[in-house]
């Protein structure tokens, strides 16, 4: 039986993803730098007590620890000059402190208040790195275009817009905020959004409000705009949608319900390839309606030969039919009546196009359930708005019969059946049921928007760590299903990867807070728990009821209840750091790169976590500071040398003095490398990527 935790080979990172690491670490520079100074202010006062003589030996100890985790830590952050400075301040404070070694150390401490807070020696500070030139963003743009969906706000509540486009990104989408005329305008001419939304009142009254509608479907008539407003009566939506806007929210609404309305919009407009099948004796008829159709997001697939429209539609599943009436051997209302004849086609939007527009040749082609008629001649703009309704209409429909109207995951209804083809074809599969922890206490004292909120993010995470021919269901009011085409053990891994960034992410609530959110989940895999869907429902059903007993955040295989009641939690990575700063910015790091990430400030603790027959807490590299409080990095090393640790785990030690003692003696003990500090994280990072596998 699989493991409860197990994580053998997460999927590597996503380059594209990552942000820049220089920036990264300017802004968590700004974060942490105050823990810095507060080091600092340690040494600076154990000097003035040695320059008064009252220095006892716990004072100087402190400081020498001050001074050890400064010289460790501002090098990494970019203090080249600050870290040596650190680390002559620990090596005084390490001996017996005579006159001369007391005045170095007041000449030390002053230079190294002075290297923290003047600029570095290249001329710039690590927050001025963090901000990309000019340059680099041409440089980044040239690289490749951010292709997700982009939401402009005009909105003179600039707190409202704020909250509606983290929402937005929340959903991957991009946004601007526009707070007056002139800002909207220009963003409507920097680059066009797809959607885009409006206060009516905005720029002082209505008939402002309506002027800029209008401006915004001259100036980027792909986009869809939606409009919120104080008032929702016929009239305002009258002249809303005069003026080109899709749809109209009464205000006080929240930034949940603007996003989902705005999603809802761009529900033709998300970059989806659809696919026309077009068929007609006539090949110049073919490609007139080829030039006419040809543009972004539709596919256009032609046949000249109606006695080989069953084997092409098979081969090019067409998302709508375009058919002509008047064929040689078939006629295009026959076609049509053999197509309705199919349930797997009954479905399928069909439109003719033909010459003859006679009321007989009308009643036949609907006669035989056709969707739509177009007449020969017919304009461009015309046949192209006719299919992208049916598209609409289509998608609106399956999205009625298929998916679930809160979160936009399959339904129980899709889920099933998607989960019984699966069942049938006799592959390893998994199915996993997934409860949320606590969405009652949500719900009561945070509200419902802010549950269903909860709900959304949640199925959306999920959503990301399934593959194409997997899925996702709302199997009840806080439970999806999931079907997974693989074993437990992956299932395991890739729930874990959205559990963790479930909890880094948090929800926001419709106050604006961020809420911890976890989620228990039980799994069962075919064949080993079961040889039906029902038997594995059974299984998965088990195991979620032992991870709630267990919970929160409990992610348990079938058959795990058996074992006790203790579980283990694995990680990619445990940093055993107690320097604030630093494990910050390598936890920070880390998690940006896809990696799971526990931080542990106490080597008692680390032993504890770690080691013993049944441990709290597994990863595949342990990055280990000698240095720590309670138990020091070699005492920590050993335990886990002695209880097999180093034999599952990798350990990789950090250490400030980085003598050729030392580090034989590390990996004497089971270390599988050491680093000295200060390091550059990008060096970090290849050795962590060695340790791991990568």
């Amino acid at each position: 039986m699989a493991d409860a935790v197990r994580n053998d080979a997460p999927p590597a990172p996503n380059p594209k993803a990552l942000p820049d690491v220089t920036a990264a670490i300017g802004a968590l520079w700004e974060r942490f730098k105050g823990v810095a100074f507060d080091r600092l202010e340690s040494v600076e006062a154990a000097v003035v007590a040695q320059l008064e003589g009252r220095l006892d030996a716990e004072q100087k100890r402190r400081a020498e620890r001050e001074a050890h985790k400064l010289a460790g830590s501002v090098g990494t952050f970019g203090f080249a000059e600050g870290s040596r400075i650190a680390r002559e301040i620990e090596l005084l404070l390490q001996g017996p402190l005579g006159s001369a070694e007391t005045l170095r150390l007041s000449d030390l401490s002053v230079a190294l208040r002075r290297a923290l807070e003047k600029p570095g020696s290249n001329g710039d500070t690590p927050q001025s790195r963090a901000a990309p030139t000019p340059q680099a963003h041409k440089q980044t743009a040239r690289a490749g275009r951010d292709l997700r969906p982009l939401m402009l706000i005009i909105d003179a509540d600039a707190q409202f817009a704020g909250r509606v486009g983290a929402e937005a990104e929340a959903r991957r989408m991009r946004h601007r905020i526009a707070c007056d005329p002139e800002e909207a305008r220009a963003a409507l001419g920097s680059e066009p959004p797809d959607v885009v939304i409006i206060e009516l009142q905005f720029g002082g009254g209505t008939e402002r409000g309506l002027a800029l509608i209008a401006e915004v479907a001259r100036c980027a008539p792909r986009a869809r705009t939606l409009v919120t407003s104080v008032s929702a009566g016929y009239e305002e939506r009258l002249e809303v949608a005069r003026r080109g806007g899709r749809g109209l929210l009464q205000k006080p609404t929240t930034p949940v319900r603007v996003v989902d309305a705005a999603a809802e919009l761009l529900g033709t407009a998300d970059g989806a390839i659809r696919r026309v099948l077009v068929v007609d004796d006539d090949v110049a008829m073919l490609g007139v309606v080829l030039d006419h159709l040809r543009g972004p997001r539709l596919e256009v697939v032609t046949l000249d030969d109606p006695l080989r429209f069953w084997e092409t539609l098979e081969r090019t599943r067409p998302d709508v039919l375009l058919i002509d009436e008047h064929m040689p051997s078939l006629s295009g209302s026959e076609l049509c009546a053999v197509l309705r004849g199919d349930p797997r086609w009954a479905g399928l939007p069909v439109l003719f196009i033909t010459g003859s527009a006679d009321v007989e040749t009308v009643k036949r082609v609907f006669a035989s359930g056709a969707d739509d008629f177009v007449a020969k001649p017919f304009a461009g703009p015309e046949l192209r708005t006719r299919i992208e309704g049916r598209l609409e209409r289509q998608r609106l429909q399956r999205v009625l019969a298929e998916q679930d109207p809160l979160t936009g995951v399959a339904n129980r209804r899709q889920a099933i059946s998607t989960l019984e083809q699966h069942a049938r074809n006799r592959q390893p599969m998994s199915v996993a049921l997934v409860d949320i922890d606590g969405l009652r206490d949500i719900d009561s004292v945070h509200g419902e928007a802010t549950g269903d909120a909860t709900l959304r993010r949640v199925a959306r995470l999920l959503s990301d760590v399934i593959g194409a021919d997997e899925i996702v269901g709302r199997w009840s009011g806080d439970t999806f299903v999931i079907g997974f085409a693989a074993g437990s053990d992956d299932a395991v891994r890739r729930l874990r990867e959205a559990l963790d960034r479930l909890r880094s992410e948090g929800v926001s609530s419709d106050d604006g807070r961020s809420l911890s959110v976890t989620f228990c989940a039980g799994i069962a895999s075919y064949p080993g728990d079961g040889h039906d869907l029902r038997a594995l429902f059974t299984a998965a059903e088990q195991a979620l009821s032992a991870a709630r007993r267990e919970g929160p955040a409990i992610i348990l295989p079938a058959g795990w209840s058996d074992r006790g009641r203790h579980t283990t939690e694995q990680v990619d990575v445990v940093l055993v750091e107690d320097d604030i700063a630093l494990a910050g910015l390598l936890g920070h790091t880390l998690e940006t790169r896809g990696h799971s990430t526990r931080v542990i400030a106490d080597g008692s603790e680390a032993i504890e976590a770690l080691c013993g027959a049944s441990p709290r807490l597994q990863a595949r590299v342990i990055i280990l500071d000698v240095d720590l409080p309670g138990r020091d990095g070699f005492d920590v090393l050993r335990s886990l040398s002695r209880d097999g640790v180093t034999e599952r785990s990798r350990v990789v030690m950090l250490t400030v003095r980085a003598t050729e003692p030392e580090v034989v003696r590390a990996l004497e003990l089971g270390a599988f490398d050491h680093i000295g500090k200060p390091f550059s994280v990008q060096i970090l990072m290849q050795r962590l990527r060695r340790a791991l596998g990568d």
